[in-house]
């Protein structure tokens, strides 16, 4: 796929800087941006923006140059529009301190320093000036329980495989520069590769590294699970759902899953927990039962019970308090 490249440069020379910052946050919306962007200028104003998809994965860069705060926003109303759960690996590249908050945490990156986020929580990024980042967008079924990974890592300094940290920082700024359009071999491949460094980042330290898959997964379950991660909010999500969504009836459905010794209700049980304990170990502040709700459960006693067999404790005793 080629990149996507955007500049401020292509907006009328002779506006104003104010009005060249609006028109350059109209833009974002109208491509689709997943984010709302509030810039304070005056005197000056430069945007860019570009985004490569590499299979399974996007990696985007965004650049300003302002007199004034640049704030990026993902509010609850982009969330409800887009319906976007994605995992995404942000890094801070320019020379000016990057807050970055999620949850009740809040973290100030310093250059090439990065922190993970989730896009189905309400985020917001800002600098004081100018500022120059890089993400990473990954689907959520692709990481191992990242419920989990968001209670360690959501809204932290990632301090960990400082190494391969560096790795992905120099194989996101080559990809972005890339002058050449990547075949669709070397395109996966490439993606895979970005996957491999983040999986390895969002390990704790000591921990033992997950051998990388050499069998290629069944496309089927792979789809399957990625419409459940798209729904599981839906308290009366089921295989009919996802079915039609697939092209698929009901029973082929269950009967893909089950050949892979899982089954749509284990599933959809497992993503609401992990997104109930990732809500509830980053510091949310919601009551448990308006969580149980959010991460589709539409029963509280079933909710604790499932809760209390997955993780050996009840949702009040896992909570982290800021």
């Amino acid at each position: 796929m080629p990149k996507f490249h955007f500049t401020s440069d292509q907006l009328p020379s002779a506006l104003p800087a104010r009005m060249r910052a609006k028109l350059w946050t109209n833009s974002m919306d109208a491509i689709g941006s997943s984010f709302e962007m509030g810039i304070v200028t005056s005197r000056k104003f430069h945007g860019e923006v570009s985004v490569l998809q590499l299979g399974r994965i996007q990696l985007g860069s965004a650049k300003t140059i302002a007199d004034g705060a640049v704030n990026v926003v993902r509010a609850e109303a982009k969330i409800r529009q887009d319906a976007d759960d994605r995992i995404m690996i942000l890094i801070n590249r320019g020379e000016t301190p990057m807050s970055v908050r999620q949850f009740d945490r809040k973290i100030e990156l310093k250059r090439d320093e990065m922190t993970v986020l989730t896009m189905d929580m309400p985020s917001e990024c800002s600098t004081p000036q100018s500022g120059h980042s890089h993400v990473v967008l990954l689907p959520r079924e692709i990481l191992q329980q990242p419920g989990r990974m968001l209670e360690l890592f959501s809204a932290t300094r990632l301090k960990t495989h400082r190494t391969v940290q560096l790795l992905l920082s120099q194989n996101i700024q080559q990809l972005l520069c890339a002058e050449e359009d990547l075949d669709q071999s070397l395109e996966i491949a490439s993606g895979e590769y970005i996957v491999h460094l983040v999986s390895t980042i969002l390990q704790p330290q000591g921990s033992q590294s997950t051998k990388p898959q050499t069998k290629k997964p069944d496309k089927r379950i792979a789809d399957i699970r990625k419409q459940i991660a798209r729904s599981y909010r839906a308290p009366d999500l089921n295989p009919e759902a996802i079915g039609e969504r697939l092209g698929m009836s009901a029973r082929s459905i269950q009967h893909a899953l089950s050949q892979h010794g899982s089954t749509f209700s284990e599933e959809l049980m497992a993503m609401r927990l992990e997104a109930a304990f990732g809500m509830l170990r980053s510091g949310a502040t919601d009551a448990i039962a308006d969580i149980a709700f959010k991460c589709g459960f539409s029963d509280l006693s079933t909710f604790y019970r499932a809760f209390r067999t997955r993780y050996g404790k009840t949702p009040n005793s896992a909570r982290v308090t800021k």
